[in-house]
């Protein structure tokens, strides 16, 4: 077995610009996949992890119906909050408001996103990790004309950068700068273009707005059902049936595993149409070998070699050929996925670019079958040849 290894490697070196040009394809497949799921096992990875900070108490409660475009938006007022609060086991409840706003400084214009909540509850993005303050201090219990700005947006929105104690005017509403964020893991609010404020500041722009989203957060875990379900019921009742969309954590984590499945699934789906181009390539590539060393399979099999010793070689080289371009597209895949992850973290949005051993493998192994699988039709030839036939062969 070590001589027929040997000899598979002596003939791919000896075609080596064929082996380079087949090489090829598989690389572009096995680069594309393994980069596409680094990626989307990273994203994974980044939204699980920011789930499980929330812990698995928690609940989402969002206006309206996300799987219908034509459900009306309803406003979750004070005494839907204050109904929340009476239901046994909930230990807290959290209104986000979020908007877009013009933002005007020095004459410029820019649009952003404004993130409310009440101040001390905005203590726990931060309690969390989503941001910290790098300039200037935390949002004051009595201030309703602060804010606090993202670091990306202080240097990148306007011609000359913002600083603390800056004025900016909000849909015309003057507000001073208290301090400056900067990201430190992945939110649903990037800070490029954020806006942190208190829930009584955002109603100088928007008085009648509501909570774009509530977290309900129970005693413990075991209480997450019950809880959600008479939320459900209540808003049902009110306001009709799916109103108003509940969901926990755990539910949530499902729903994006499910997503980021088939959206893995789909962007492997194209990345494997490289490969089977890669395989017929290398298919092409054993068959054109066959033809071409006929009187060389006609000698060792007059010396003596059996059909297995010639079917191996051929198997054996094919094999070798998606092996290596199996190797290097692997850490093509990788550096593509750590480029992206790079790129993404620059514009504001953090990805991970995840490395596993089951990517690694699970590409390594689907290469060197591809490639065995390619090149079994033309090694079966070979093996089949009669001995004084390709003697013969011109």
């Amino acid at each position: 077995m070590i001589d027929t290894t040997i000899h598979a490697l002596k003939n791919l070196r000896r075609e080596g610009v064929r082996t380079f040009l087949t090489l090829i394809g598989v690389v572009i497949g096995i680069a594309a996949i393994v980069a596409l799921l680094s990626v989307g096992q990273g994203l994974n990875q980044a939204v699980a992890t920011q789930l499980d900070q929330l812990g698995s108490n928690t609940i989402y409660v969002i206006p309206g119906n996300p799987y219908s475009m034509s459900a009306s938006r309803v406003t979750i007022t004070e005494s839907d909050l204050d109904r929340i609060k009476s239901i046994n086991n909930v230990t807290d409840v959290i209104p986000l408001y979020i908007s877009p706003v013009t933002v005007t400084y020095k004459d410029e214009k820019f649009g952003a996103t404004i993130m409310a909540a009440n101040i001390q509850d905005a203590q726990v993005f931060f309690d969390l990790g989503y941001y910290e303050v790098i300039e200037g201090q935390m949002l004051s219990k009595n201030s309703d004309s602060s804010i606090l700005i993202g670091d990306k947006f202080a240097t990148d929105a306007f011609s000359k950068e913002i600083s603390v104690r800056r004025i900016l005017l909000l849909n015309g509403q003057e507000f001073k700068v208290s301090g400056i964020i900067k990201q430190t893991i992945q939110s649903e609010v990037s800070s490029a273009n954020l806006i942190m404020m208190s829930d009584t500041a955002i109603r100088k722009i928007a008085p009648n707005i509501g909570p774009s989203e509530t977290w309900v957060r129970t005693s413990s875990s075991l209480d997450v059902a019950d809880v959600a379900d008479k939320i459900t019921q209540y808003f049902d009742r009110k306001y009709g049936e799916k109103s108003v969309y509940v969901i926990s954590s755990d539910q949530l984590l499902e729903q994006v595993n499910s997503i980021f499945g088939l959206i893995t699934l789909f962007l492997v789906g194209i990345g494997s149409i490289s490969i089977i181009v890669g395989g017929v390539g290398i298919m092409n590539a054993m068959v054109t070998s066959v033809v071409e060393r006929t009187k060389e399979i006609g000698i060792m099999k007059a010396l003596g070699a059996s059909d297995f010793k010639v079917l191996s070689i051929f198997v054996l080289e094919a094999g070798f050929i998606g092996m290596i371009g199996g190797i290097i597209g692997i850490l093509i895949g990788y550096g593509l996925s750590i480029l992206v992850a790079i790129i993404g973290a620059q514009s504001g949005f953090p990805l991970e670019a995840a490395i596993s051993w089951e990517i690694t493998l699970g590409a390594l192994a689907f290469s060197m079958l591809l490639g065995m699988t390619a090149g079994a039709i033309p090694a079966y030839r070979a093996a089949r040849m009669d001995p004084i036939e390709a003697l013969r062969f011109e």
